[in-house]
């Protein structure tokens, strides 16, 4: 599976030649973006503070995700569905790591996304491997582009100069 930037706002999901989600940000350094999957379903990305450390995954006005930024560079995310919630922990590799890392409560590695900058386009190609648990998940595929939107939001912090 990897992810590919289509241009500076959207990141299209893919598994072989099938498109699986597309990641749709409001503007090119916006934090506010849309998950929109091949099925028809959308979701809606947004900031709760000032600070841009708390965050919640919205499908129709109703929360479903959020995630919380450390200031360990670690992100605490919680999934909650049906009344019950899934803890997961999302964290970069390091600095001159290209490796992002979600994991479950237990802090097995359930997904790894490695980034690539393509020159012709400056833009990155994401290669991401999934484990069969994290498959078996309803909202694996969610998680999966969460942690892109993730890397991506640490990756511009790297850019900015700013520390995590």
């Amino acid at each position: 599976m990897k992810a590919i930037a289509l241009d500076k706002k959207n990141i299209a999901f893919l598994d072989g030649d099938e498109r699986l989600a597309t990641l749709l940000y409001v503007k090119r350094m916006s934090f506010r973006a849309f998950i929109r999957l091949s099925g028809g379903l959308e979701y809606e990305i947004i900031p709760l503070n000032f600070w841009k450390t708390r965050f919640e995954i919205l499908e129709n006005g109703k929360t479903i995700v959020e995630f919380q930024r450390k200031l360990t560079g670690k992100v605490l995310i919680q999934v909650i569905r049906s009344g019950h919630r899934q803890s997961f922990i999302f964290r970069p590799g390091g600095l001159f790591d290209n490796r992002f890392v979600l994991m479950d409560k237990d802090k097995r590695e359930i997904s790894v996304i490695r980034t690539k900058f393509l020159w012709k386009g400056f833009k990155y190609e994401y290669n991401l491997l999934v484990s069969d648990s994290l498959k078996r998940c309803e909202d694996w595929l969610l998680l999966v582009i969460l942690q892109t939107y993730l890397s991506r939001y640490i990756l511009r912090q790297h850019r900015k100069g700013h520390r995590l």
